[in-house]
């Protein structure tokens, strides 16, 4: 395991930020080998079956269904397409899930001296964390539709194409527009997807600390810029205990991303506010307190974050 210097919630953020870039290279790659794939077949098919009067090509594509053959290939191409994206997506929010709720808990541990008890999340805790979709927000169905929309564009955009006799190039072009456009509507749902997984990690985690003896707070922090929408600007910087609610738009949210009620949607896609949670320490100790198998406690040199999750993984077993 790569060693991974950890000392306050910057870091953190840091190892967050990197694995949802890796993410989304991976997205980057899974829509450039689709557009690929169809721009091949369409290329084909108009290597066959192109000539100069748009008539003569058009009837030979309808010719034994020629066309409804190939525009059913890629309606089948884009369904395992698509089925690759969400699996993509609910990968990274797996991943980022462990990592902020076991990254917090060992900023918790340091913080407060004291070593404390909780199980490790096993792959059934984490999908059950992660399943648990946002009102009128979720991935399968949300992605479905996107496929379906960007479906439609293309075979609209095939069949005038070879009606009008624009050609490959053109046609092509207008693919590229498509899936460029479908490729964005994937970001943005990943954004949201990772973002609810990461607020719940991060509610996870503060809620093992309570449950050990520590009174939780939380602060809204949100994006210092132009793109924060107002209903969140309000909230920056906002305290509150861990139990209750923030409130925006006549919704109700323990985090940001986890906004429920009727205008929930626009509260929490694409959001990109975070949550800080904090007990009564503000600076990370040289040393912490463990209680030994025993009961008995004793306070010992602080560790690294990798030699304290192979404690606690070692603990789980």
């Amino acid at each position: 395991m790569t060693e991974r210097k950890i000392t306050n919630q910057n870091d953190v953020d840091k190892i967050i930020e990197r694995l949802i870039a890796q993410s989304e290279k991976e997205l980057e790659v899974l829509f450039a080998r689709s557009l690929k794939e169809i721009k091949q077949t369409l290329s084909d098919m108009y290597a066959k079956y192109e000539s100069d009067d748009p008539h003569v090509t058009w009837t030979e594509f309808n010719k034994y269904n020629r066309l409804n053959k190939q525009l059913a290939r890629i309606a089948d191409m884009m369904t395992n397409d698509y089925r690759e994206v969400a699996k993509a997506i609910k990968k990274t929010q797996q991943n980022v899930y462990i990592e902020q709720y076991m990254m917090s808990l060992y900023l918790y541990e340091m913080a407060s001296q004291t070593s404390m008890e909780f199980d490790v999340p096993t792959p059934a805790v984490i999908n059950k964390a992660i399943e648990q979709p946002i009102e009128f927000i979720k991935l399968v169905p949300t992605l479905q539709k996107h496929r379906n929309e960007i479906l439609k564009r293309i075979r609209i955009h095939i069949t005038q194409g070879v009606m009008s006799g624009e050609g490959y190039s053109k046609t092509a072009k207008a693919i590229s527009d498509d899936i460029g456009m479908s490729k964005a509507q994937a970001l943005r749902v990943a954004r949201t997807e990772t973002g609810r997984a990461l607020s719940q990690a991060n509610l996870d985690s503060a809620h093992i600390a309570q449950d050990n003896g520590f009174k939780m707070m939380k602060r809204w922090f949100a994006t210092k810029d132009a793109k924060t929408r107002d209903t969140h600007r309000h909230l920056d910087g906002k305290s509150i205990p861990l139990n209750e609610n923030f409130k925006s738009s006549g919704c109700v949210g323990q985090a940001p991303k986890l906004f429920v009620g009727v205008a929930s949607a626009k509260e929490n896609i694409n959001c990109r506010c975070k949550l800080l949670h904090y007990i009564d320490e503000e600076d990370l100790p040289g040393v912490m307190r463990v209680r030994n198998d025993d009961g008995m406690t004793e306070v010992v040199p602080s560790m690294t974050y990798s030699d304290w999750e192979k404690m606690k993984r070692k603990g789980g077993e």
